[in-house]
């Protein structure tokens, strides 16, 4: 990972570490919006969605909080997996907003790792 000459995390490692914890964030209120606009079987999806979106989160905000950059590098590469899969299910159902929106946040997370490697 990059790091400063003292030791300390790098303006990379802090654009790394907000970019991935932003990008977990808006998982999870994409989820609760989910959560709020589904009935029955599909709000029972949409609970699993948010379990697994909050917990992202709370992972993604340890490096924002800690100098943790093994911890930021898989965070960022889950991220990225997370943001690719939603490109393609955004293609699948033929809609722009949910395919642009993601592949935004898949090219940043893989600038943001390219640029810690």
């Amino acid at each position: 990972m990059d790091y400063a000459m003292a030791g300390g995390p790098t303006l990379i490692y802090y654009i790394n570490a907000y970019t991935t914890l932003i990008s977990a964030v808006l998982g999870v209120c994409f989820s609760v919006g989910a959560i709020m606009a589904a009935k029955d079987t599909s709000r029972t999806n949409a609970l699993y969605m948010f379990a697994r979106s909050l917990s992202l989160a709370c992972v993604a905000a340890i490096p924002v909080c800690r100098n943790v950059p093994d911890i930021l590098f898989v965070v960022t590469g889950i991220m990225l997996i997370v943001q690719i899969v939603d490109c393609i299910i955004g293609v699948a159902i033929k809609n722009k907003t949910r395919t642009v929106g993601p592949f935004i946040m898949a090219a940043c997370h893989a600038v943001c790792l390219l640029l810690s490697i």
